[in-house]
């Protein structure tokens, strides 16, 4: 699963009660933020997947750097590689 991490927000030495209250609110948010953008990610390297015809996903399934994007679900990563393998191939 890939890890998004935002900025967590920092709670003072000295805190109010409020001062937990709004903070503990924050972190909730930010812990569904990242769970939603992981699955995001996630939801598009499975599109980015599917888009390949079957030649070009055994090549990438083939590929040393498939294995390290497909566990990290690195889409960005994944679409630069698919990017450039397919500008090759077009080229050969």
């Amino acid at each position: 699963m890939p890890h998004v991490k935002l900025a967590v927000p920092v709670l003072g030495q000295n805190h109010t009660p409020n001062d937990m209250r709004v903070w503990e609110y924050c972190m909730g948010e930010l812990m569904k933020t990242e769970r939603v953008l992981e699955g995001n990610l996630c939801n598009l390297f499975a599109i980015l997947i599917s888009l390949c015809d079957s030649d070009m996903k055994n090549r990438i399934e083939g590929s040393t750097e498939y294995a390290e994007e497909e566990e990290d679900h690195d889409s960005l990563r994944f679409s630069g590689y698919n990017q450039e393998t397919c500008v090759h191939q077009r080229c050969s």
